[in-house]
């Protein structure tokens, strides 16, 4: 064959697109470790991200990356802006209106999401027990899964770092995930220096109750482990309590155990208002045994913004720290305006000042000294 003859034959070829440029923005991959130790090989710039499992989309939220966030689990889906208690999902809303991926929570329908034509999943999980499942779910989609876990950091912060630094490389947000974590180190230091000087004797006894897990609870509901209890090294009565729950965060602690501690201030975590029953500010008002607390007697009973919804919102966590850090030691955080504080710390982790927002969903109680008439 002529050098001419081939020169035409190659022509004609790139007419009718037998031969297609590639773009090598498309084709380059990375290649990560998850957290149950699976290599996965992704793209090195993921720009339409699928999210599932419980409180899959807070980190990505911490991160700065829902703009890429093409679809939802169904949790995200079934809150509106006047009932949510997750900071992220106030401060994007626009969440609620993305596609889900199924009609329970972590579940991931292959044809929801081939529609919604995603480069990459990210699926936290609780163990390691679902590499199979993604497998599989990769090798029905070819679309690759990252399974991730949401680890608490206050309990769990190296591992919590980790995972959080895994999605950095992942999104290309390496900066900003050092950027949280080294603000949530910064936060910690700050509660422990205003509060490491005052001596354990005469500190009052504390509890918290109507903490949810896995929905809203009564009175009852609390955490041995408590912690903004912990960060201001004050004194939690539940603090080594049996959980009884499989998991040492929280405990269903029995009403006579309750009033055996006789706390001096009491705690309520508002996520109890749609407790069946009304809830811990219902009991408290009702129960006779209850009302007859020393905290209720004397009027130290106050209340907290909810931390937990689709798993534990740090922010919160922390917010509320600052809180019960003002009620228990004045002089300490004197320079301290909680809800300002509060927002302070929720523009900084999930972009936006949503305190007002997340107290109107708890009737406008948060960080307020409940009003409990005696009976």
């Amino acid at each position: 064959m002529s050098i001419g003859i081939l020169l035409v034959l190659i022509t004609v070829c790139l007419t009718a697109g037998c031969i297609q440029p590639s773009d090598p923005h498309e084709t380059e991959t990375i290649t990560i470790t998850d957290v149950a130790g699976r290599e996965v090989v992704i793209p090195a710039d993921p720009q339409r991200i699928a999210v599932s499992g419980s409180g899959s989309t807070r980190l990505v939220a911490y991160l700065g990356a829902l703009d890429r966030v093409v679809a939802v689990d169904s949790q995200d889906g079934k809150t509106t802006q006047t009932s949510d208690l997750r900071p992220y999902g106030l401060a994007n809303p626009g969440l609620r209106n993305l596609p889900t991926l199924g009609t329970a929570k972590g579940q991931i329908d292959p044809e929801r999401l081939l529609a919604a034509s995603p480069d990459l999943i990210l699926k936290s999980v609780s163990g390691t027990d679902l590499a199979g499942e993604a497998d599989e779910l990769t090798a029905k989609t070819g679309i690759p899964v990252v399974l991730y876990a949401q680890y608490d950091p206050g309990t769990k912060p190296d591992e919590f770092a980790a995972n959080l630094r895994l999605l950095g490389k992942v999104l290309g947000k390496e900066e900003r995930a050092e950027e949280i974590l080294k603000y949530f180190d910064a936060i910690r230091e700050d509660l422990a220096s205003r509060t490491k000087d005052i001596p354990d004797e005469g500190k009052p006894t504390l509890y918290v109750g109507g903490v949810a897990y896995s929905g809203s609870h009564g009175f009852y509901s609390t955490q041995p482990n408590y912690l903004p209890f912990r960060y201001l090294n004050a004194r939690n009565t539940a603090a080594g309590a049996d959980t009884g729950t499989g998991t040492t965060e929280n405990a269903k602690v029995a009403k006579e155990q309750i009033l055996a501690w006789n706390p001096d201030i009491i705690f309520v975590d508002l996520a109890t208002l749609t407790a069946a029953g009304g809830g811990s500010i219902v009991e408290l008002s009702t129960d006779p045994s209850y009302n007859a607390m020393t905290a209720v007697q004397t009027g130290e009973v106050y209340a907290v913004l909810p931390h937990t919804s689709m798993g534990a919102n740090y922010e919160t966590i922390l917010a509320d720290a600052y809180y019960i850090g003002k009620v228990l030691y004045p002089e300490q955080f004197a320079d301290i305006d909680p809800a300002a504080k509060a927002d302070e710390i929720y523009r900084f982790v999930v972009g936006a000042p949503v305190y007002e927002q997340l107290n109107a969903n708890v009737n406008n109680l948060s960080f307020t000294k409940l009003e409990i008439p005696l009976l």
